[in-house]
């Protein structure tokens, strides 16, 4: 992510084997929501995958060049910051590559708000989903409210995928070779135990 120029959205697409791998060892039982779901290849994956999933964005994107244009369960101009944000009924699982600046516990806090992953947490009675940069964990406001929440697994994902903003790919340029760590953080509600490390590799 740090060679392109910053989107203003944190709209940094990920490759589809990222969530393919990881509903191929996730079971996400219920409805499952993508509230950040771009160009919908989570939700894609999610569905060809048996689970009865939505996605939501704040923007309507560009889809790139052979881009499968996937709009089944998908709805716009819904920000899952606001409280008023709420795709009516339950959630059970929420699964996302979310806008990381929402995830920085610290900089949240100062502007006094909520983190999209606290806010996930609290929407999601089962289970949830963030594919964020696999050093998250490590910073230590960050660190200390993950020690409060009950975080089950950690999927690093390998090899490191590319994730560019989808502007660049919507331009018709590809993917190069990654050049940042990521991981899936998968919390399970009920669960009181020590975070499990695993891997999901690319060519399984």
């Amino acid at each position: 992510m740090g060679a392109y120029e910053r989107d203003p959205h944190e709209h940094y697409v990920e490759p589809p084997w990222t969530s393919a791998r990881l509903f191929a060892h996730e079971a996400f039982p219920g409805r499952v929501i993508d509230p950040a779901c771009g160009w919908g290849r989570i939700v894609r994956n999610g569905t060809a995958s048996g689970v009865d999933m939505l996605g939501f964005d704040l923007v309507d994107r560009e889809l790139p060049p052979g881009e499968p244009a996937f709009r089944r369960g998908i709805r716009f101009a819904q920000d899952f910051m606001e409280p008023t944000w709420w795709p009516g009924g339950g959630v059970d699982c929420i699964v996302s590559n979310p806008p990381f600046k929402l995830c920085n516990v610290r900089d949240m806090r100062r502007a006094g708000r909520k983190t999209f992953a606290a806010l996930a947490l609290e929407r999601a009675t089962r289970k949830v989903a963030l594919l964020m940069p696999s050093t998250w964990h490590q910073g230590d406001e960050t660190s200390r409210w993950l020690q409060t929440t009950p975080l089950l697994r950690v999927w690093f994902l390998t090899p490191r995928p590319s994730m560019p903003p989808g502007r660049y790919l919507a331009e018709g340029q590809k993917p190069g070779n990654g050049k940042e760590d990521y991981a899936w953080y998968v919390w399970l509600h009920g669960y009181d135990g020590q975070p499990v490390m695993r891997w999901l590799r690319r060519d399984a």
